[in-house]
């Protein structure tokens, strides 16, 4: 097409009307949207080339950061504050082994067949960004599944964990690998503790403030976008501080999305009405729909190099991860009412969209000028990184899929047969 604007306006209604497409057969028959809008961005990138995929690169860390705020707010408004006390404990063993354990194989196959002569940190920055399971996409299918309520709210609290472990610990290994970090261990330790207090602190505080300010200017024209500038700020501002922004986005999603039981806890007198009602979650559930949408077939364009090596390494190291997640699921079952559903919680191991925006974080230092010697090593690796990800995604996706698919097909067997 030769108006480059009515094919980028035709892209992009096409992008929005496939993602709700995806979204409603998700919930329809279970197959994730995120492969589909994967899938129609290779399309139009790297296989047919319609779309020059490595003009796009640089706009990597602005999406990205986005991307990830809004991920991190939403996951935290849905998050459950009287669900998290009650299952924590087990929720919190299964996402910190399965993370762990996750985390050191993917490493190991990665620093062996992928990226054998590169420092063991690029490696590990891989391994932590696919530690953990997709709140999205596990929530979603928890649900379809008909699962026991204890079961999932552990799979959902899990989850989310995962994905705050994914988040802090890439970026904390980013900050060890560029010019000036550091590999000792308590000076690491340190600065992560001091990252994820400050962002917390920070990202309650704002909440807490927000909801008061809300009180006033929650019946005013445009307050849902000013909600939305409000996170944007946060994070920010929570980054200028030296905290995590991510984290601070993700306390003040918690916060606005459990404001009956944060007025309960502060014991003030809550307003009349309810100040985050339904059209505020709505608004901001269908922005970060829209920046899921493009940002999963950004990263399908943005793929330059998937060689028989990342494919192969990327299918073998998912099923390596079903492997594990089915040891970290009976750890995290053991003596308790839920080892019938032990299968079905193993299964749900879906890579999503938290690590679909942290593998293009090394991108934003991909700059040999600004980050040397380091800089030179992102520009050839991001391009690793994507194609071994989105392979990932991919297969998990298919695995998760096509398991759950099965399982309630058996249920839906013996159920007809007890009827008979």
């Amino acid at each position: 097409m030769n108006d480059p604007v009515t094919f980028a306006l035709i892209l992009a209604g096409g992008i929005i009307v496939i993602g709700f497409l995806g979204n409603y057969l998700f919930k329809r028959i279970g197959i994730p949207d995120m492969l589909f809008l994967m899938i129609l961005g290779l399309l139009i990138g790297p296989i047919t080339g319609v779309v020059n995929g490595s003009s796009l690169m640089g706009f990597a860390p602005y999406l990205a950061t986005v991307a990830l705020v809004f991920l991190l707010f939403d996951g935290g408004m849905a998050v459950n504050i009287r669900r998290v006390f009650s299952e924590s404990p087990r929720a919190l063993i299964l996402a910190v082994t399965s993370f762990i354990a996750s985390a050191t194989v993917t490493s190991l196959l990665v620093a062996l067949v992928v990226i054998p002569g590169a420092s063991f940190l690029y490696s590990l920055l891989l391994g932590t960004i696919l530690g953990g399971s997709s709140s999205t996409i596990v929530i979603s299918m928890a649900s379809r599944l008909k699962m026991s309520e204890k079961g999932s709210t552990i799979l959902s609290l899990e989850s989310v964990i995962s994905d705050i472990l994914c988040i802090v610990i890439s970026l904390a290994i980013i900050e060890m690998i560029l010019p000036g970090g550091t590999v000792d261990f308590a000076t690491v330790a340190k600065s992560v503790a001091s990252r994820f207090c400050i962002g917390a602190v920070f990202g309650a505080l704002v909440g807490i403030g927000w909801l008061t300010v809300l009180k006033w200017v929650a019946k005013t024209a445009y307050s849902y976008m000013l909600t939305l500038g409000v996170v944007l700020l946060a994070y920010a501002l929570s980054e200028f501080l030296g905290g995590s922004g991510a984290l601070c986005s993700l306390l003040l999603g918690i916060v606005l999305g459990n404001e009956k039981e944060i007025y309960g806890m502060l014991k003030t007198r809550k307003p009349a009405g309810q100040v985050v009602d339904a059209g505020l979650k709505r608004f901001e559930s269908e922005m970060a729909f829209i920046l899921r949408a493009f940002f999963f077939v950004y990263l399908g364009l943005i793929v330059t190099t998937i060689n028989v090596t990342i494919i192969i390494a990327g299918v073998l190291l998912s099923f390596s991860l079903l492997l594990i997640r089915f040891g970290a699921v009976h750890l995290a079952t053991a003596h308790s009412e839920l080892t019938q559903e032990r299968t079905t919680m193993s299964l749900l191991l879906s890579r999503g969209l938290a690590a679909a925006v942290l593998v293009t974080l090394p991108l934003q230092y991909a700059d040999p000028i600004n980050y040397p010697i380091v800089g030179e090593i992102f520009q050839q690796l991001s391009s690793t990184y994507i194609s071994m990800a989105v392979v990932v995604i991919i297969t998990t996706s298919i695995i998760a899929t096509s398991s759950t698919l099965a399982v309630r097909q058996k249920r839906h067997n013996i159920t007809n047969l007890s009827k008979n």
